[in-house]
């Protein structure tokens, strides 16, 4: 029987980047959606056109019933879980400064999708993960959980706690089930800035090329090369480990 793959937020950016390249292991893929059906269709037509078996279903993972639906899911239609990567998320753009505007509801929707969501989806798969002997989760943080920097405070707060959560569940459900994490910076061709009117991302990627060591902001490809990495057995010894993917640039001199 292959193995199954469940990426959350896998219809765009680093999670489609990673649906492909499991689907080239040898995965079948599930992928969760919010709010991107078209695309999600797209991506399972593609993936059905190379002969990857691949299921979509629609999910907003930051609610635990929902979380729970999706994994019942993946239960029903493939019959068990090898692998999940928590690519789902959303952010709030806040200056800093601005303090009086991380209001109650930006907390509540960035903790709820970001760090609540990411639990509830490693809850509910470890579950599933154990009938089948156990598997590999791998938690898309961010470089703003590492350092100050980031679209806002909550968001970097918000993936500084899916890091701690990531160690801590890897101790918790070792040795069957391996838990990582990785932590992007600035990565081309996703759409963080999709609530920006008029925001000139080409021009804001030139940018932030000029701060980083390597020269260039990632691409999805980049980032889904390390969570394959770590799921596949040549990462088989890791676990609790958090990666920065960011071309240098949380190691680069002021």
């Amino acid at each position: 029987m292959k193995k199954v793959a469940l990426v959350t937020g896998g219809a765009t950016g680093i999670g489609k980047a990673c649906a492909l390249q499991l689907a080239g292991m040898g995965y079948d893929i599930l992928i969760s959606y919010n709010t991107s059906s078209a695309k999600a269709e797209e991506l399972q037509k593609e993936l059905k056109e190379k002969g990857t078996r691949c299921e979509i279903f629609q999910a907003n993972v930051s609610k635990e019933e929902d979380a729970a639906k999706l994994v019942e899911y993946c239960r029903e239609t493939f019959g068990r879980l090898d692998a999940v990567v928590n690519s789902a998320g959303t952010t709030k753009f806040i200056p800093f400064p601005d303090l009086d505007a991380v209001t109650t509801e930006v907390w509540e929707e960035l903790l709820h999708v970001n760090l609540m969501g990411t639990f509830f989806c490693c809850r509910e798969a470890a579950k599933l993960m154990k009938e089948n002997g156990g598997g590999c989760i791998v938690n898309v943080a961010s470089l703003a959980g590492m350092r100050v920097s980031g679209s806002s405070l909550p968001y970097g707060v918000s993936k500084a706690g899916v890091i701690m959560m990531t160690k801590s569940l890897a101790m918790t459900l070792a040795p069957e089930i391996r838990v990582n994490s990785v932590s992007p910076g600035m990565v081309a061709g996703t759409a963080w800035y999709r609530n920006r009117e008029g925001f000139d991302v080409d021009a804001h990627n030139a940018r932030q090329a000029k701060e980083i060591p390597i020269g260039r902001v990632a691409t999805g490809d980049d980032v889904a090369d390390t969570i394959c990495f770590l799921i596949s057995d040549k990462g088989a010894y890791l676990t609790g480990v958090n990666i920065p993917i960011d071309g240098g640039r949380g190691e680069r001199m002021p």
